[in-house]
């Protein structure tokens, strides 16, 4: 019995040297790693305040490459929110903007495994004094409260917590070093939807000089025009220059003017320009080119209808683009797609500058002095 009496005692000193323990330790748990990266400040600020960009950045993802993701609310800012599914590894959770201060914090409440509530990243912004770098500080922090286990737990924050931080900071290091390195947050850059219509097309391409682009564009437009007026058709918006390549030496582009019809008549026949449907497989090309030359009215592997002289017709890109505007000199143009191209990086969207992914340029006014203003559009994919 008395055995017993003293097992209970010492259950009794260890239980309660357990909960003294406990109640001495902390109820809430903080721990931050940082990097530091050349990218421009805004590049970073818009990478962390949206949640599309989730699937590069987050350590989840490197215990479960089949993640599943389902995005709820805005793109960017307070509320836009991430919720995810994995394995056993990963388990379920979420992660949702709370607060966002531009170009300074954001601050996420996270829903996860680990011991505690009321966990949040934040992630501080503190750019350099000569402003070449920017340290990213991102901070996990979570309440224990009075759930002594939860308290114990908080012991082992520098296990997995403290893991996952630092993966997630390596992570996004890693992704704005994919970036285009170009700072775009004096530019206006809009969302917006665009709407298909039919043009026309002359492909061409000239050394990268602004005189020889300008020449062959001009040539392109007048064989066009001489096309348009033979087939009674009529322009309806600025000429659209369609980048293919932009190579070291050459420049590659389509030359295209909206016209007022999808179908004309030519020759007593009439002809429909449609949207280009590509074809599905390898062999259909081929089969189509095993077929001969092409005749006027018949369609090419990339769907265009074509016409005479070099000239062919479809309908223009129809969906999200993203769309910027610029006046002065057409020589910046490469550095606006180049901005375009950072912007929908850091927000997540999805080009292509293949097919009717590429970006096109248009001259939207040009003042009395020759001033131009140019407007440039990327298809996107939300």
């Amino acid at each position: 019995m008395t055995r017993v009496l003293e097992l209970l005692v010492s259950l009794l000193i260890v239980a309660v040297l357990i909960v003294v323990v406990g109640v001495l330790l902390p109820n809430h748990g903080h721990v931050e790693r940082q990097v530091e990266v050349s990218s421009p400040l805004r590049q970073i600020f818009d990478s962390v305040n949206t949640l599309r960009r989730f699937p590069e950045w987050s350590p989840e993802r490197r215990l479960d490459p089949q993640l599943h993701m389902e995005y709820e609310g805005p793109r960017t800012g307070v509320g836009a929110k991430v919720n995810w599914r994995g394995n056993e590894s990963v388990g379920s959770g979420s992660v949702e903007i709370i607060s966002s201060d531009e170009d300074s914090q954001v601050k996420m409440a996270v829903v996860n495994d680990f011991a505690g509530e009321n966990k949040t990243y934040t992630v501080t912004l503190n750019p350099s004094e000569n402003g070449k770098t920017t340290k990213i500080v991102w901070a996990y922090d979570v309440d224990y409260g009075w759930d002594l286990a939860w308290r114990y737990a908080g012991l082992y924050i520098h296990g997995k917590p403290d893991a996952t931080v630092q993966t997630a900071v390596a992570n996004i290091a890693n992704m704005l070093a994919s970036f285009p390195n170009v700072d775009y947050k004096d530019q206006d850059i809009q969302d917006v939807e665009v709407v298909g219509v039919p043009v026309l097309v002359v492909s061409t391409k000239a050394p990268r000089t602004l005189d020889e682009v300008e020449d062959a564009t001009l040539t392109a437009v007048a064989r066009i025009e001489a096309f348009m007026e033979k087939a009674g058709l009529i322009q309806t918006g600025p000429v659209r220059t369609v980048t293919t390549n932009w190579g070291d030496e050459n420049y590659v582009f389509d030359v295209s003017i909206p016209v007022d019809s999808a179908t004309f008549t030519l020759d007593g026949n009439e002809y429909t320009i449609k949207a280009p449907v590509l074809s599905d497989t390898v062999e259909d090309v081929l089969e189509e080119e095993d077929a001969g030359p092409l005749a006027l009215g018949d369609y090419d592997e990339d769907g265009y209808l074509i016409l005479e002289d070099g000239i062919r017709a479809k309908i223009s890109y129809s969906g999200r683009a993203l769309v910027t505007e610029y006046s002065g000199s057409p020589a910046a143009l490469p550095l606006l797609r180049l901005q375009l191209k950072a912007f929908s990086e850091t927000h997540g969207y999805l080009y292509s500058e293949m097919g009717a992914g590429r970006f096109w340029d248009e001259v939207i006014e040009t003042t009395e002095d020759g001033e131009q203003t140019f407007k440039v559009t990327l298809p996107v994919e939300p």
